[in-house]
């Protein structure tokens, strides 16, 4: 998947706004060193905070530069993920997802943990849902109209995920597949999820226009987002991924 948009913020923060933020990232902070010394600071015990265990588990996992301990991360992005940490509930998931030298394959685990973050309004976990129930992964019952769900909710997102997501719309809405076939909104999704950098989608989109498929034929547009869904794609990828389209 493409790397992670930050949302950009408008402006300066208001004055007064400033020293709760940096209160706190010392917060946080101290929660982290906590962790890190077992718990030296007054009232603090390890992994019982859970964006400190979540820094742990990132810094174990090699994230800072500093240590490697898969285990030791895996431990902590548990214990973040039970205390409620959206983010640690992703990465988790993604652990159980890809698997690894610690943490075996496992997507029921994958499936239950994206739905947590999930609900609490992780886009790309979202994302992850639509394909789950898309596909029956994971002890997910095959729901063309949950995954479509999901997918909507994602596809409105500011993710690297909702690309993805508004590719999956334009499959839906092409096929009649969970909603009513809409051949105009599918375009109009095939259209923003090229325009969002998705390769697939870009390069469908530019077979739809050589083709005449669902848009008027139009060979400089159609070559135009061929070219495009290339560059920074190996060759050809963009063919293998297309033979999914329908």
């Amino acid at each position: 998947m493409p790397s992670a948009k930050a949302v950009d913020g408008t402006g300066p923060r208001p004055r007064e706004t400033a020293v709760p933020a940096r209160m706190a990232a010392w917060l946080v902070l101290g929660g982290w060193l906590a962790v890190a010394a077992g718990g030296d600071i007054p009232g603090a015990r390890p992994g019982d905070d859970a964006a400190a265990a979540y820094e742990m588990a990132r810094h174990y996992g090699g994230l800072t530069g500093a240590a490697l301990d898969r285990q030791k991360s895996f431990g902590y992005m548990s214990k973040a993920a039970e205390l409620g940490h959206g983010p640690a509930q992703v990465d988790l998931a993604f652990m159980y997802y890809n698997g690894n030298d610690r943490v075996p394959k496992d997507l029921s685990q994958a499936f239950r943990l994206f739905r947590k973050a999930a609900a609490g309004g992780s886009v790309i976990a979202q994302c992850m849902l639509g394909d789950f129930y898309g596909q029956g992964l994971g002890g997910a019952p095959r729901d063309d109209k949950e995954a479509f769900k999901w997918h909507r909710l994602a596809a409105s997102g500011n993710d690297r995920c909702s690309p993805k997501s508004q590719y999956a719309l334009y499959q839906a809405y092409a096929a009649g597949r969970g909603v009513a076939r809409d051949t105009r909104t599918a375009v109009a999704w095939l259209e923003r999820a090229a325009q969002a950098g998705n390769p697939v989608a870009q390069a469908r989109l530019g077979r739809a226009y050589l083709e005449g498929d669902l848009v008027p034929i139009d060979l400089e547009q159609g070559k135009a987002w061929l070219k495009k869904s290339r560059e920074g794609v190996a060759p050809h990828d963009d063919e293998e991924e297309g033979a999914h389209d329908h």
